[in-house]
């Protein structure tokens, strides 16, 4: 069943709004895996924070520091997005991820953003993520539940 708050046309994405936020996703997995630092303007805003609670990551070089902390690195894929528009300069979105490791192995989650309208561009300005289902010894740490359409709803309604 489609909610209704995804699909009314006062919460539906303009088209090139819808484009830009993707490019911004595209981007995003392009610096991340290349580790292109000096270019996260380009995704993040400048008070942006990975994570939500106490264990947020804010700022370019925390975030830079945590990635650079996952060796091998894992190159990674956002797929499945749903867009829904808060108001004119903020836009919700979901996505699901994939990690395709150096040994073959395979891992996933869910990013839920938060984009703002700014004088550059639409960029995320809260990234919130969950890991999904992995083994106890997964490398990339444990698994948390990945989000529900529950959770989805809570964020844009």
């Amino acid at each position: 069943m489609t909610p209704q708050s995804t699909s009314d046309a006062a919460t539906r994405v303009p088209a090139a709004d819808a484009a830009e936020v993707l490019d911004v996703l595209a981007r995003y997995g392009q610096l991340i895996d290349n580790r292109d630092w000096d270019h996260l303007r380009k995704v993040f805003t400048e008070d942006f924070s990975f994570g939500t609670g106490p264990n947020a990551v804010r700022g370019d070089e925390a975030l830079a520091r945590v990635i650079d902390t996952v060796q091998p690195y894992h190159p990674h894929y956002t797929t499945d997005t749903v867009l829904h528009r808060v108001d004119a300069d903020t836009i919700s979105s979901w996505s699901k991820f994939l990690l395709v490791r150096t040994d073959g192995t395979t891992a996933s989650g869910d990013y839920i953003d938060t984009f703002v309208r700014t004088a550059d561009g639409w960029r995320i300005r809260v990234r919130d993520y969950s890991r999904g289902s992995r083994p106890p010894s997964d490398p990339g740490g444990a698994s948390t539940r990945t989000f529900s359409s529950e959770r989805w709803l809570a964020v844009v309604s």
